[in-house]
């Protein structure tokens, strides 16, 4: 009888014991599908990337400026059809108004940059040959397209605004 219930224990603990190396088996299995399902759809993203970062980028129009003139856009204010533009030429301030193809004031015809046209946060701006054009970035409200000089400090960001909710006391 001894021997019989020693068995019989042996057989339960053999039960238990195979019964929990299938459970993890499956759990395994569950976690290598996953593992493989995430690689895939990571994989896929790589491959998107990389695709789009090779696909031919449309070119702008030539910017063939001297390499001297340093032209950056730092306001750009007004109404769709009457916008005013403020470009900084190698330093110096010039402002522009849509419509019109010299800047204000301008004193030398000949040797000013002379406006396209003014689109989409840009300045396009032409003399003689050359083309070229300042953005100022969307990201960033207020930054300038080229950066200034390394002592220049950015143009500061327009506060918050306190808005109180509806139907509140401020």
């Amino acid at each position: 009888m001894r021997a019989t219930e020693r068995n019989r224990r042996l057989a339960v603990a053999a039960v238990a014991v195979l019964s929990m190396l299938g459970v993890p088996a499956n759990a395994a299995e569950n976690e290598l599908d996953t593992v493989r399902e995430l690689l895939r759809i990571d994989t896929a993203r790589a491959l998107a990337a990389e695709r789009a970062r090779q696909a031919p980028v449309a070119k702008a129009a030539p910017a063939q400026a001297r390499r001297g003139d340093r032209v950056v856009l730092t306001s750009l204010y007004g109404l769709k059809g009457a916008l005013n533009a403020i470009v900084q030429v190698n330093g110096e301030p010039r402002f522009y108004r849509q419509g019109d193809e010299l800047p204000r004031g301008a004193t030398d015809a000949a040797g000013e940059y002379r406006l396209q046209r003014i689109d989409d946060g840009c300045v396009y701006l032409r003399k003689g040959a050359s083309v070229r054009s300042a953005c100022i970035l969307p990201s960033t409200p207020g930054a300038m397209a080229a950066a200034g000089p390394s002592g220049a400090a950015p143009m500061p960001a327009m506060p918050p605004i306190f808005v109180p909710p509806l139907g509140g006391r401020p």
